[in-house]
C-alpha cells in the first residue's frame, strides 16, 4: 500500500531551501471552468430530451381550404431520450505519524504533509475530471469489476455517438462538423470557416464557441491562419509560397498567435489543453449546451487510521450533459 513515510519525503527535508513547494499547474481546465453546474442526479443514469424543429417550407393555403386528415403533425415525432452515466473521480493520501508530526520539510507549511497532500490530490481530481469530460471514453456501466464512466465530449461529438447509451441517430455531430480530411500542416481559414458553417446550417444560430486544443493543432492554427499567403501559378511554374508579415506590438514585442477566429457563422476563442485524446485534437463547443452535473463536489472524508499514519478520501462524482450534440464541432488531424 502506498504511502507518505518519513523516510521517503525525499528533497527538501534537510537541504537549506526556500520554504516554498511551487506547484505550478499549466494545464487550465478550461471546460470544468466553463460548463454550467446542472441539478443533483438523482439516479446514476442522467436523461434528458432532445428535439428539433421540423424543416422550413415555402409551400402556402388554399384559401378557404379546410385541415384534412394528412395535415396535421406529430410534434412529439422527433423527440429523442439522449442519456448519460455518472463517474466517481477518486483520489486518496496517506501520511504516517512522523511525516506529520516530527519533520520539517521545505514549502509544506503549517498544516503539514497531510495539508498538503490533500491540497495537491485536489487540484489532481479536478484535472482527472477534465481530462475524463474532454476524452473519447464512451459511457460504461458498473458491472462490478469496471466502473461507471460518463461518456466523453470526443464521442459525444461524432458521427456514431458511441456504442453504449448511443445517441440517437437524429441528433448524432454530422460529418461536416468534423474536420479529419486535412492535417495540421494543411489547415486554413476555410477549414475552420467550413465546420462553423455546418454548425450554424444545424442549428440556425451564430454563437460564441470554446475551443480547447492540443499543442500540435494550436501551433497549427498559429502557423497556417496567421500571415497573408500567395497562390500557385501553375501557368509559370511557381511554386506556392506563404509570406507572413510581423508587426511589432508595444515597443518590440512581435505578436505571432492566434487567441480568437471570428468566422462567418460565430467566434471561436481558442484555449489550450493538455487534457485533449490527441495533441492534434480540437473541440468547437457552445457551452451553453453543456452541462457538469455532480452528485457530489470534490470532497475530504478522513479515512481510519490503524496506527500507520492518517488517510483522507477526496473523491467527486459527476456526469456529462450535451444538450445537442448537433451544435459542435471537431477537429480530429493527422500530424
Amino acid at each position: 500500500m502506498a504511502l507518505t513515510l518519513e523516510r521517503t519525503q525525499g528533497a527538501g527535508g534537510r537541504e537549506d531551501l526556500a520554504d516554498m513547494i511551487s506547484l505550478i499547474d499549466a494545464h487550465d481546465t478550461v471546460v470544468t471552468s466553463s460548463a454550467k453546474k446542472g441539478s443533483k442526479p438523482g439516479n446514476t443514469l442522467m436523461s434528458h430530451v432532445c428535439d428539433a424543429y421540423s424543416a422550413a417550407v415555402t409551400t402556402g393555403t388554399v384559401d378557404g381550404a379546410d385541415v384534412g386528415a394528412s395535415d396535421y403533425q406529430d410534434k412529439s415525432a422527433t423527440r429523442a431520450i439522449v442519456q448519460n452515466y455518472v463517474q466517481i473521480f477518486r483520489r486518496s493520501v496517506r501520511v504516517s505519524t512522523l511525516a506529520q508530526e516530527i519533520s520539517n520539510i521545505a514549502g509544506v507549511g503549517s498544516g503539514g504533509e497531510l495539508a498538503s497532500s490533500i491540497a495537491k490530490a485536489i487540484v489532481e481530481l479536478k484535472r482527472d475530471i477534465e481530462k475524463s469530460v474532454l476524452s473519447a471514453n464512451d459511457a460504461q456501466l458498473d458491472d462490478g469489476t469496471d466502473p461507471y464512466l460518463t461518456k466523453g465530449l470526443a464521442t459525444w461529438i461524432s458521427t456514431t455517438g458511441g456504442s453504449v447509451l448511443q445517441v440517437p441517430s437524429g441528433f448524432r455531430t454530422p460529418t461536416a462538423s468534423i474536420e479529419t480530411s486535412v492535417t495540421t500542416s494543411s489547415i486554413t481559414d476555410v477549414t475552420v470557416q467550413d465546420v462553423l458553417s455546418s454548425i450554424f446550417s444545424e442549428t440556425g444560430s451564430t454563437k460564441n464557441y470554446i475551443m480547447p486544443l492540443g499543442r500540435t493543432l494550436r501551433r497549427a492554427f498559429t502557423d497556417r491562419l496567421t500571415g497573408v499567403r500567395t497562390a500557385t501559378d501553375a501557368s509559370n511554374n511557381l511554386a506556392a509560397t506563404q509570406v507572413r508579415t510581423f508587426s511589432p506590438q508595444k515597443g518590440k514585442t512581435v505578436t505571432m498567435t492566434v487567441d480568437a477566429f471570428d468566422g462567418d457563422f460565430g467566434t471561436i476563442a481558442i484555449a489550450n489543453s493538455n487534457f485533449m485524446p490527441a495533441a492534434t485534437d480540437g473541440h468547437v463547443l457552445d457551452m451553453s449546451g453543456i452541462e457538469l452535473r455532480y452528485g457530489s463536489l470534490p470532497a475530504v472524508t478522513k479515512l481510519p487510521n490503524a496506527g500507520g499514519g492518517e488517510a483522507r478520501m477526496i473523491e467527486a462524482i459527476a456526469a456529462l450533459i450535451v444538450y445537442n450534440p448537433l451544435g459542435h464541432g471537431k477537429f480530429d488531424l493527422g500530424s
